[in-house]
């Protein structure tokens, strides 16, 4: 296998080995950061409305973990109304949590699938 970028990726039967033991260390690697990835999933982020009578903490896994209502949230808010708040705040807090996670995962990716991928894209580009 060549190392160079510049052209397209060739097979060749004699890199085929070199293939199999990218896929196998790639593999192991991605399973390595599981536990680090699961630890990423439960981390919290929470969101509020401007006013901070609701608030909301969701995990990078997008569960929904809290809900709150203070200073007569439920009381003031129209009960149609208040479902829009909470549902609009959740979907945001949603999507910075997953986000966060993303950003934090793409971190630890392992040197072997960056590899990987380095590779698809040069046979994509070709």
């Amino acid at each position: 296998m060549t190392t160079d970028d510049f052209g397209p990726l060739r097979y060749l039967p004699q890199d085929e080995s070199t293939y199999e033991r990218m896929t196998r260390d790639a593999i192991a690697a991605v399973d390595a950061t599981g536990p680090a990835l699961c630890r990423l999933a439960a981390v919290k982020t929470e969101g509020h409305t401007r006013d901070n009578r609701i608030s909301v903490r969701v995990t990078g896994s997008g569960a929904v973990f809290d809900v709150r209502f203070r200073d007569g949230a439920l009381r003031d808010y129209h009960h149609v109304r208040l479902g829009e708040v909470v549902t609009r705040l959740l979907r945001a807090t949603q999507v910075r949590a997953r986000e966060a996670y993303e950003r934090e995962a793409r971190a630890l990716t392992p040197p072997e699938v960056l590899e990987c991928e380095r590779l698809l894209a040069r046979v994509r580009q070709h």
